[in-house]
């Protein structure tokens, strides 16, 4: 099924302030002439709908308080109408199969599509009861009709194209805020903040952005009783751990926080046992941050992190606000200190990145790389690896990838993608590679071989337009800056080329001789970016004879033959493969 991309709509109440703004300051003709030129440009079949917005004269309309006319459906029978029609679709009335779609190149579920009309109808129905003020019939039919989607986990229900939810027109989002503002308003205040919490968690999956806010929205008048409301909202968020994920309860509870007693009631109930804490220190240093308080926000981060008992990534994810916020304060130690202390508890690439840019704020980065470098393991993953190449630890590097599997490099504790191309590209400093060689492409392939760990989006180009200051340079960036600055004696230029000519030596054998046919191009490559290091080192003889030996290997593998063809063609720095037999 594909995806929706519908977007959140301007919720009703806030679209109908707006107009009635405008309206109120447009002269009477200038309205109808509006109106007559909208009129003109509506399709035939739009027409009469449009039309039946403005009453004949003398048709009866449904009287409500406020200016607002709305028909007044038939309870009764809407409801019995929106049973018959949920038990047709759970019985199967409108399902004839499951079966490939071309167009969508997967299975789904074929049948009648006419139940998505009927369904926009009832929709609308309950929207009529809605907008005419019985709440009591609108929450009764959202939600008989917002439960029916539950139906679409079942084979033999629903079809079409698409999940239930996107293949109607009516604006699900919408449907949910009006459901929840009918339960909130029907539903006795002692009461309200639980069943509003059991509701909600029924249908997030729905409308997973719905707030407070959004609920309010969907009538000009605001939510009544809400001062009264608010703080038992705020224990039933605080209290509940189940019915959906902590973050989204979270995004509740600060709403409410911040509602009700503004930024600084966040202290009150990040301070409050339980586990929101963690989210809520986070939201209220954020919170902090965004009002220019600075200040209050570092002290808020310490505070937070003398808790205990939480999850790494937490503790981390305030560490790092900590570390920006005494950068702002022009505290380059402090920030070093929790940029540390975020990059031990929770370590990830872009923490280390940003380790080095503190570290070099401060002027420590050997003494800070070194210490941290004594913490790797014996045998380090791919992350302990670039901590180590970046402390001039090479030939540590070295041996862990000397070591590793030959296959498996997509895994993200994989050494290769980052150690293989940095020993070449150190082996033939100071030459560098072209842009349109095998290596350096390795190389700069580098800064995407960490996209398995979080938060590495921030590895922009240096020179990126809008890029914050003191944002971390690509790790490909720091190490080639580190190679000109640390270039190896030619002893251990000779080793790196000895043990990247090993590792690729067993890879190539290891994919092509159990047949990875999918990983071909990718072994050729490498074997391609080992002969341009050769060839770089001014060895052309040897880079042809590598080559030659690879290629000759596998005389059988004629798949794994063209695609190192392919890429030795491809390099500006080697000669072009012997031609094909015919």
């Amino acid at each position: 099924m594909r995806l929706s991309t519908r977007s959140t709509p301007q919720g009703l109440g806030e679209f109908l302030a707006v107009l009635e703004q405008r309206l109120a300051a447009l002269p009477v003709e200038d309205l109808r002439a509006a109106l007559v030129a909208h009129a003109e440009r509506l399709s035939a079949s739009n027409r009469e709908a449009f039309l039946a917005i403005f009453p004949a004269p003398g048709a009866g309309a449904c009287q409500v308080p406020g200016p607002r006319l709305a028909p007044c459906p038939d309870g009764t029978r809407l409801l019995a109408d929106i049973d018959a029609f949920v038990d047709r679709v759970r019985s199967g009335a409108f399902f004839e199969g499951w079966g490939w779609d071309d167009e969508l190149h997967e299975e789904r579920a074929w049948g009648d599509e006419s139940w998505v009309a009927e369904m926009d109808d009832l929709f609308a129905a309950a929207a009529d009861a809605f907008l005419a003020g019985d709440l009591a019939l609108a929450k009764d039919a959202y939600g008989r009709l917002l439960g029916a989607f539950d139906l679409d986990q079942e084979v033999g229900a629903f079809c079409g194209s698409e999940n239930a939810p996107d293949m109607v027109a009516t604006d699900v989002p919408e449907a949910v805020a009006r459901h929840l503002r009918a339960v909130y308003e029907t539903t006795p205040l002692p009461e309200r903040a639980e069943q509003l919490h059991d509701r909600y968690a029924d249908l997030r999956h729905l409308a997973p952005g719905t707030s407070l806010r959004t609920i309010a929205a969907t009538r000009r008048s605001g939510l009544p009783d809400v001062d009264d409301f608010l703080p038992a909202w705020i224990d039933v968020l605080t209290e509940e751990t189940s019915g959906y994920q902590a973050r989204d309860r979270q995004r509740l509870l600060t709403e409410a926080t911040v509602w009700h007693a503004g930024t600084d009631g966040l202290a009150t109930v990040a301070r409050r046992p339980g586990d929101h804490q963690p989210t809520a220190y986070l939201d209220w240093i954020d919170a902090l941050t965004s009002d220019g308080r600075i200040s209050d926000a570092a002290a808020a981060a310490r505070e937070a992190l003398t808790g205990t008992g939480w999850p790494g990534e937490r503790t981390a994810e305030v560490a790092d606000r900590l570390g920006t916020l005494s950068t702002r304060l022009g505290d380059p130690r402090a920030a070093l200190d929790a940029h540390r202390t975020a990059w031990r508890t929770h370590p990830n690439r872009n923490r280390l990145l940003t380790l080095v840019t503190a570290a070099d704020a401060a002027g420590q980065r050997a003494e800070v790389l070194a210490a941290e470098a004594d913490l790797v393991a014996t045998i380090p993953d791919r992350l302990g690896c670039e901590l180590l190449l970046l402390a001039d630890r090479t030939d540590t590097a070295a041996t862990a990838l000397a070591v590793s599997d030959p296959l498996g490099w997509s895994d993200p504790d994989h050494p290769g993608p980052v150690v293989w191309p940095y020993l070449l590209a150190a082996a033939v400093a100071p030459a560098v590679p072209a842009a349109d060689t095998q290596l350096d492409q390795q190389f700069a392939a580098i800064d995407t071989a960490g996209r398995w760990y979080a938060n590495t989006a921030v590895d922009l180009p240096d020179d990126e337009p809008g890029e914050p200051s003191g944002a971390p340079s690509r790790l490909s960036v720091l190490l080639a800056c580190h190679i000109a600055d640390h270039p190896g004696s030619p002893q251990q230029r000779q080793q790196w080329l000895d043990v990247a000519r090993g590792v690729v030596a067993q890879r190539v054998d290891a994919v092509v001789s159990n047949k990875h046919r999918g990983a071909y191009q990718r072994v050729a490559v490498l074997a391609v970016a080992y002969a341009e290091a050769l060839a770089l080192a001014g060895n052309q003889a040897a880079a042809a004879a590598f080559l030659t030996g690879t290629r000759s290997r596998y005389p059988r593998h004629v798949a794994f033959r063209d695609e190192l063809d392919r890429a030795t063609a491809a390099s500006p720095l080697l000669p072009a493969p012997p031609a094909r037999r015919r």
